[in-house]
């Protein structure tokens, strides 16, 4: 019999709802406006030059819009979490979820460090570009050799734009490891890395592992959702075992990923009644932790 209530249900659903609700209300389309002299402000303003002339704002402008890009896609599988959830659900598909709505929000979470000036979070957007670029290149030369243009940005485009920003995106090759991407003394870190970074800031300490295990099918992630039990007339058999509080810290986690950037990005934004509001929502949440029993370490 599952542990999981309607009550518990019902409750998940809401919280993933409002939650999506609440990040969209924050920071509304189409585009994040910065507040006066907000360091948002201050980096659109900003008096880079490369070869061709004045940045202008819009090389930053284009980094807000990409961590607004990442946070949709971790609204996205908070989306499509909430339908799949069920009186019948295992921790399985929603960690699947949790792990994705990470990937995601760690790349916004870096991307909107507070502090870093124009051109560093300019070239830390650069970084991910060129490096996306490059293993799509990589997996179109083993399929569809020659047509890398065909399936979106290629190294030699981004390079390129680095280029006319006047960026240089450097690959430090690395003897017997995995070389590194360098621009402007930035150095683009590893998914592990990223989330790690996330991780800590979200006070979740292990998720991206737990959930990574999910994601890749490890025996014990699929497994821990099983037990074996001995029916009525002698025999043994494995049912399914849908366990309540993994459940739930898989929905609370895929919150977290849109939440926490989101609040970076109101920040550097300077709109300090929405800060409040990120404030409000942690208090709910907790409350929501205490009401529905869930363990006190969660606290």
């Amino acid at each position: 019999m599952t542990e999981l209530t309607n009550e518990d249900v019902r409750e998940m659903q809401r919280f993933l709802a409002e939650t999506c609700a609440d990040v969209k209300r924050w920071l509304p389309e189409p585009e994040w406006r910065p507040g006066w002299q907000s360091e948002a402000a201050t980096e659109r303003a900003n008096e880079e030059h490369g070869p061709d002339g004045p940045w202008g704002p819009d090389p930053v402008r284009s980094v807000y819009t990409a961590a607004g890009m990442y946070l949709e896609a971790v609204l996205q599988c908070m989306r499509a979490m909430a339908p799949s959830i069920t009186t019948d659900t295992t921790h399985y598909v929603p960690d699947c979820l949790a792990r994705a709505a990470m990937e995601a929000g760690s790349q916004a979470f870096w991307l909107m460090e507070p502090g870093i000036g124009a051109r560093r979070r300019v070239a830390r957007f650069m970084l991910i570009r060129a490096s996306g670029a490059q293993r799509r290149a990589e997996e179109v030369a083993r399929t569809d050799p020659g047509q890398a243009s065909l399936y979106g940005e290629t190294p030699e485009q981004a390079a390129e734009l680095a280029a006319h920003l006047g960026l240089v995106c450097e690959y430090r090759q690395r003897k017997g490891r995995r070389g590194e991407r360098w621009s402007e003394g930035e150095k683009l870190p590893g998914y592990t890395k990223r989330n790690l970074l996330l991780e800590e800031a979200m006070f979740t300490p292990a998720a991206y592992s737990i959930y990574s295990s999910a994601l890749h099918a490890d025996w014990h992630s699929v497994i821990g959702n099983w037990i074996e039990v001995t029916t009525a007339d002698g025999t043994q058999a494995v049912v399914m075992s849908p366990n309540r509080v993994a459940v739930w810290g898989a929905v609370l986690v895929a919150a977290a990923p849109a939440v926490f950037p989101a609040a970076r990005a109101l920040k550097l934004l300077d709109h300090r009644a929405r800060l409040a509001d990120v404030d409000h929502w942690s208090s709910n949440t907790l409350r929501l932790i205490r009401r529905m029993d869930l363990p006190r370490s969660w606290w």
